[in-house]
């Protein structure tokens, strides 16, 4: 017959007896005894740690305690013994069956006195610290030799009188309240995330509801990753790490079964621990075994079993809903990022900003502290760095790199992107990591514009310290996707802005044309109506430039032109738009300005074409190259654009006869002289001179 063949487990019994008051000082231990040999069940090795719960007894103290159990088997009755440090115990058989041979002991109790005497005996044969030993052993609870002689004999009564229907009666009751309180643990664990919450939760339970000694729990971090061990009761925080691996293969015949791991088989599991066996129960959720739970040198009932069970099940099942929330919000948070990345991105116009952005978000959301963005020139051999983080950019500009040759070159051959996690053993790298990189990790994506690989982002050093993966090479992907898009709409967009401005822009001076000039001179007009403002037109022509082109040349001229240029807009108002009208004549709109302030605006404007210097003027009739400027406002002078064009020409023209170099105002009225505001619309004999 077996131990499992008995209708009631003595272990359950134990349990039981632990329950009653008259008992609770006593440490309980259970002993079986077979031909000869005793053998404690659900105890440690060290008596101590069982018995008297100090650190007075030793393994020596296990002789005492196998002598007293044969003795009460044999005489089937109690015992009152005591062990090499004095303390009391008792010895009671239990014989369910004729072939079943168990003895209950208690103990870890002391009389009223502590023998001096013997406890320095004690230190010196341990070798332990002698006041250290007396304070624990005055810390023991005390009883007198009669009082551990009742505990025995009441001990015996209880088994006797405890049948078997008695004995299920009882386990049924103190099941049902373990239940109570087992629901009510499963209740805070659901509403505990923290693991810490959760294995300080266990705990307590193991060892105020199950009265475990010692017990460490594993849990991992995340699929596929090691198991922590940490220590739960009687064993250091830190046991180490236990391999995934090994972790599957322990349960890998019987997933929801508890595992006994025998002596010989510990230190592969739990190196750092001794003890006779491990009991393993697995904390698993559906076919995955998110770690484990061990009891070292205890056993459990098929009950305590099943609720320790459903405690670890519990536990599992708000771990992976934990990692599930947590793995939510960091997806949300990374979306809510993302988007903005993407945002940021989309809102840069500058291409030179542009570069910057992509590379400063996409550093930003892989968390890397290094980086750069690398264009491919336009002989399609070389790569220049645009932007660069962690380095200085005019340093980083003079590093060459060639199409082809190096990381970033090979990436932008080859289109493909590339992703390293230690550069000296990756076989399609293995160099040396150089000193300005504080990791050996990084990422290199290729860019792409119109299907061609225009360049390539670099990322390096993530800011953890840790090696990017394969899920922030897929991050970078969309971003630079995005990016790329970002980039040949904003191509579109200069060469779209570039067209549009040669089409309102003269090639030669870079003022807007005459067709910007009458666009812009209708909407101002309007505008002036509206806000009742006034609004002053100027029409500037440099004196004498046809005989200047003759004598020097045309290229000459255009050197004026271009010099003219910029004096007109050096002088003019930052609201006054300056324009090319033809030939050597230049147009300037004066928005929401009087007759009075257009006239300081325009003799500032000849003044400083007349003291700033032109190559060879001294052969001009005058000496010297100046310009003439005409000036018309609306209203008075006309409400559209050819009257006041044609007024302003009128008012030029006026400033020629009169001796040029000058500044001349149209003081007619439009409808006085309707005949020579038109004429003034023709070419005028002297219109570039």
């Amino acid at each position: 017959m077996s131990y499992e063949s008995l209708a009631i487990k003595p272990l359950e019994l134990l349990d039981l007896l632990r329950g009653y008051p008259f008992l609770e000082h006593f440490a309980l231990a259970l002993f079986y005894e077979k031909d000869g040999i005793v053998t404690r069940l659900g105890a440690s090795s060290a008596m101590c740690g069982v018995m008297a719960r100090s650190l007075v007894c030793s393994d020596r103290c296990e002789a005492a305690y196998q002598k007293a159990v044969t003795l009460a088997l044999d005489r089937n009755r109690p015992m009152v013994f005591s062990c090499r440090a004095g303390l009391l115990n008792f010895a009671v058989p239990y014989r369910p069956r004729e072939e079943f041979r168990y003895c209950f002991v208690g103990g870890g109790v002391r009389n009223g006195d502590v023998d001096i005497f013997l406890a320095e005996k004690l230190a010196k044969s341990d070798g332990i610290d002698g006041f250290a030993l007396l304070e624990r052993l005055e810390a023991l609870p005390v009883a007198t030799t009669q009082q551990i002689k009742d505990a025995a004999a009441e001990v015996r009564r209880l088994l006797v009188a405890l049948d078997g229907d008695g004995i299920q009666s009882r386990l049924l009751e103190r099941s049902i309240d373990r239940f109570g309180i087992i629901r009510g643990i499963l209740a805070q664990v659901d509403c505990s995330g923290d693991p810490e919450e959760l294995t300080s939760l266990l705990s307590e339970t193991l060892g105020i509801l199950f009265d475990i000694q010692r017990a460490a729990v594993g849990l991992g971090s995340g699929q596929g990753k090691d198991v922590q061990l940490i220590g739960l009761l009687g064993m250091s925080t830190r046991l180490g790490r236990l391999d995934r691996q090994r972790l599957g293969a322990l349960f890998a015949e019987t997933v929801k079964e508890p595992v006994l791991v025998p002596e010989r088989e510990l230190g592969e599991l739990f190196p750092s621990v001794v003890a006779e066996r491990a009991l393993c129960l697995p904390i698993s959720a559906g076919d995955e075994v998110l770690g484990l739970l061990a009891l070292f040198d205890a056993e459990l009932g098929d009950r305590d079993s099943l609720m320790v069970g459903m405690v670890l099940d519990r536990i599992a099942a708000r771990l992976v809903q934990s990692r599930r929330e947590e793995s939510y919000r960091l997806e949300s948070s990374l979306a809510d990022k993302f988007m903005s990345v993407l945002s940021t991105i989309s809102s840069t116009e500058n291409r030179r900003d542009l570069y910057l952005s992509i590379l400063e978000t996409a550093a930003d959301l892989l968390q890397a502290s290094s980086g750069s963005l690398m264009l491919i020139d336009e002989s399609g051999r070389n790569l220049r760095i645009e932007s660069v983080m962690g380095m200085n950019l005019q340093l980083a500009r003079s590093m060459s790199a060639r199409v082809g040759r190096g990381i970033a070159g090979k990436v932008a051959e080859s289109g493909e992107p590339l992703l390293v996690k230690d550069i000296e053993q990756d076989g399609r790298v293995r160099i040396p990591n150089r000193s300005r990189f504080k990791t050996k990790s990084f990422v290199s994506i290729p860019l792409r514009v119109n299907g061609e690989v225009i360049g390539v982002l670099n990322l390096s050093d993530k800011r953890d310290g840790g090696v990017f993966s394969e899920d922030d090479l897929e991050l970078l992907a969309t971003v630079a996707r995005h990016a790329c898009v970002v980039l040949e709409r904003t191509e579109c967009s200069e060469k779209a802005a570039l067209l549009e401005e040669l089409t309102v822009t003269d090639p030669l001076t870079g003022l807007f044309n005459r067709r910007f000039l009458e666009q812009r001179l209708e909407e101002e007009i309007s505008r002036g109506e509206r806000q009742q403002l006034s609004l002053t037109v100027m029409l500037a022509d440099l004196d004498n430039f046809k005989v200047y082109n003759e004598l020097c040349g045309h290229a000459a001229g255009d050197v004026v032109l271009k010099k003219t240029a910029r004096l007109l807009k050096g002088s003019a108002r930052q609201m006054d738009i300056v324009t090319r009208f033809s030939g050597g004549k230049f147009c300037v709109i004066l928005p929401g300005t009087s007759r009075k302030e257009s006239l300081c605006v325009a003799e500032r404007i000849r003044r400083e074409v007349e003291r700033a210097g032109f190559t060879h003027e001294e052969n001009l009739p005058l000496g010297r190259l100046t310009i003439s400027i005409g000036i018309a406002t609306a209203p008075e002078n006309g409400t559209g654009v050819d009257a006041l064009l044609g007024c302003a020409d009128v008012a030029l023209q006026r400033a020629k006869v009169s001796g040029r170099n000058r500044v001349v105002h149209f003081s007619s009225p439009v409808s006085g002289d309707a005949r020579t505001v038109s004429a003034a619309r023709a070419p005028h004999p002297d219109a570039s001179a």
